[in-house]
């Protein structure tokens, strides 16, 4: 199944591509209880996530010197999305979620997420291979290469990973193939989905923030750049993408960032 929508969140543009994981069955032992094997839970405000609030534990996240050249934003990505794991993988393996690391890649090219015709993804996050796709110019561009905003960016893009990883993601794209992409319900879950990642970024900046290489002040930036979306109709309006992203940083709570079950009028 493929699916593709833009990112309002810094103008940049999201293509989410997956598929359904398939684990090997524990094999059984005579006399010896076999744990249960790690599943997604297809189910969006009922999902364990959200249910068992949790929050991501304090990490000291270490980073390179931040540089414009490929060699340099890769460095300084790679490292991200290690922190990334880091702080991600405790709440998903608790959960007994399959936690997989995902990979970073930086060309244009989209792999297996193909696009509809609106145009070249500046990042997106691609489940169909596993990869954050982060183009160096685009986007270089689309953050004016500002650092605290690559930051958000990629923690954004995470999170429609752990998405992935905890069901959510297969749960909101069927409801949405059955409702159509571009009625009003459609739009409303892919605003729902795309605040929900945002708020997941705000966690994992409240979770980095005055340790490491990132600063309370940076990590704050980061987290308040989400109010400059583009106000699209299938991300929500400027103000709601930086408020969910807010109560991600302010909250850390997986359970707050339930946008299944907020009001209509909150995801607009």
């Amino acid at each position: 199944m493929e699916r593709f929508v833009s990112l309002g969140a810094l103008g940049l543009v999201l293509a989410l591509v997956f598929g359904v994981d398939y684990f090997r069955p524990t094999e059984a032992v005579a006399g010896v209880a076999q744990p249960e094997a790690p599943r997604q839970v297809v189910a969006l405000a009922t999902n364990p996530l959200l249910t068992y609030s949790t929050s991501l534990a304090q990490n000291t996240c270490t980073l390179p010197k931040f540089g414009r050249a490929v060699e340099q934003l890769r460095a300084y990505l790679t490292a991200e999305l290690t922190c990334l794991d880091a702080a991600w993988k405790p709440v998903i393996t608790e959960l007994n979620m399959p936690f997989e690391p995902t990979k970073l890649t930086m060309d244009d090219n989209s792999g297996s997420c193909r696009s509809r015709g609106d145009g070249t993804p500046v990042a997106f996050y691609c489940g169909a291979d596993n990869e954050l796709h982060m183009p160096v110019e685009s986007v270089l561009d689309g953050t004016d290469g500002i650092p605290a905003v690559v930051l958000g960016v990629l923690a954004h893009e995470y999170g429609h990973h752990v998405q992935d990883m905890s069901g959510i993601l297969l749960a909101e794209s069927r409801r949405e193939q059955s409702a159509g992409r571009d009625t009003e319900a459609g739009l409303e879950l892919s605003r729902r989905l795309e605040l929900q990642a945002n708020c997941f970024a705000g966690m994992f900046l409240a979770s980095v923030a005055g340790r490491g290489s990132i600063s309370r002040s940076m990590a704050g930036d980061g987290a308040a750049a989400f109010a400059d979306g583009g106000g699209e109709k299938d991300h929500g309006t400027a103000a709601h993408q930086g408020r969910w992203a807010q109560i991600g940083y302010q909250e850390n709570k997986t359970a707050a960032c339930n946008t299944w079950s907020a009001p209509q009028g909150d995801v607009s």
